[in-house]
């Protein structure tokens, strides 16, 4: 039986934040939270101190454990990797097929898929995520349902994830030290993957979308046309540098910058009154210092255009950006400050919203806290598993009915490895991720 219940857990630069979902009549139900400081631990999305990484994801998760109760029945967590190490790049594979005039099978589809994932992972030593964008079939168009076409040729077009290798392999020790005695560690996933999951539309990723993800040491950007992904990059830049730019234009501590941002900051300056004035406490029983919110406006707005006209330029590297009908979709803590999304508006011209978590609780105050785009990392891990929960159990159907066949002697099934069938659903987590994104065995679980 499948995992009723996942565990989403956001490792970033200034927090863990960890949620626990389960699926409620198709709907997400969230029942319990969990949040820690990594503040100092990790820096643009790099592990700086493991033994401090891991104490609080391990604070996240006794949090969720203390709701849960998992005494008798262990429960798995979802994480998701980030940092500038990141890479995302296309690959494309063709091979001439025996017969030009039979039809395109299923088979021949799952063949140069494996081949595709041996060939990646030949020139690459950690490979996240081989996500399958397109076919084309001799001289047709590129199509994701090449089945029943003809042709001499048949290419498949992907986007490949990979990540350094060393990181990596610190980040694992850092989840695996994390770990309860009844919560493990499952899949990891490239966060921007995680994160549309919960945030973007169907309509959306189809009409074309741009997903930012501020954090507080990176930003993720990641590019949907025709329901694919086509770009993504991880920049290190992040909510950091405009609570950097505080501290030193206002001439205050680190920590009054952040807290000058979180609470009186805006992304626009023009509708603040120049007489509307902040008192920060002074250092060691000094009197109060005198702070213009007006001014904190100015010098966040200046940095936010910045990080607008970044965007801008990746996306301009891969689209029109006029032809992204569904807009730009701001996520992550930095997607909290007010007016964000009209700066974005005025300086890119493309159509902006925050994204909210398309999640619920039956609890009232969790279901007002997960209303926040610091949280759709957290609830797209959880929902990302559902789903391809789902796809696996469609994949199953399609096997079974392929090894009925009588040409049908072994099967080399899409989550790696030779076997005449596809993972059992007992044991669907450990390798799910294959199924759908085509990450390596060896790396997309732990």
């Amino acid at each position: 039986m499948r995992n009723d219940l996942i565990i989403g857990l956001d490792i970033g630069s200034s927090h863990v934040r960890a949620v626990a979902g389960k699926l409620n009549g198709g709907k997400l139900d969230i029942i319990a939270t969990g949040k820690s400081s990594t503040t100092g631990f990790l820096m643009h999305g790099d592990i700086v101190n493991i033994h401090k990484t891991s104490a609080a994801i391990s604070d996240a998760i006794s949090q969720i454990e203390s709701v849960i109760g998992s005494k008798n029945k262990d429960f798995y967590f979802s994480s998701n990797l980030s940092g500038s190490h990141i890479n995302v790049q296309p690959f494309s594979i063709s091979k001439l097929r025996k017969n030009p005039n039979e039809a395109v099978s299923e088979k021949e589809i799952f063949d140069l898929n494996e081949e595709a994932k041996k060939s990646i992972g030949e020139k690459h030593p950690c490979v996240l995520h081989r996500l399958p964008i397109g076919f084309t079939v001799g001289n047709l168009p590129e199509t994701m349902e090449p089945v029943g076409q003809i042709g001499p040729k048949i290419q498949g077009d992907y986007m490949v994830v990979t990540a350094s290798f060393d990181k990596f392999e610190l980040f694992k020790k850092s989840l695996r030290a994390a770990e309860s005695e009844h919560i493990k560690g499952g899949n990891l996933y490239f966060s921007p993957l995680a994160t549309s999951s919960t945030v973007l539309s169907a309509e959306e990723k189809q009409e074309g979308v741009a997903l930012v993800d501020i954090g507080s040491g990176t930003t993720e950007i990641s590019v949907y046309v025709n329901k694919r992904l086509t770009h993504a990059t991880v920049l290190n830049w992040g909510g950091d540098r405009i609570t950097e730019d505080i501290k030193i234009g206002l001439d205050v501590s680190g920590e009054h910058a952040e807290a000058l941002k979180v609470r009186f900051g805006s992304a626009l300056h023009k509708e603040i009154d120049i007489h509307e004035i902040v008192m920060i406490p002074g250092i060691a029983g000094r009197k109060p210092i005198p702070v213009s919110v007006k001014n904190l406006a100015i010098i966040i707005e200046e940095r936010a255009k910045e990080l607008a006209a970044i965007v801008l330029a990746e996306i301009s590297k891969v689209t029109n950006p006029e032809t992204l009908r569904g807009g730009i979709v701001l996520v992550g803590g930095g997607a909290q400050l007010p007016d964000i999304s009209e700066l974005f508006q005025r300086s890119t011209d493309i159509d902006t919203r925050v994204g909210i978590p398309n999640a619920g609780s039956n609890q009232f105050t969790i279901a007002e806290e997960i209303k926040d785009p610091s949280y759709a990392t957290a609830i797209g891990l959880v929902q990302v598993y559902f789903d391809q929960v789902a796809d696996v159990e469609s994949e199953s159907e399609l096997v079974d009915a392929l090894e009925s066949s009588p040409e049908a002697t072994r099967f080399d099934g899409p989550s790696g490895g030779s076997s005449t069938k596809p993972p059992g659903i007992k044991n669907i987590f450990n390798r799910i991720v294959d199924t759908l994104m085509g990450g390596n065995e060896e790396v997309g679980e732990y």
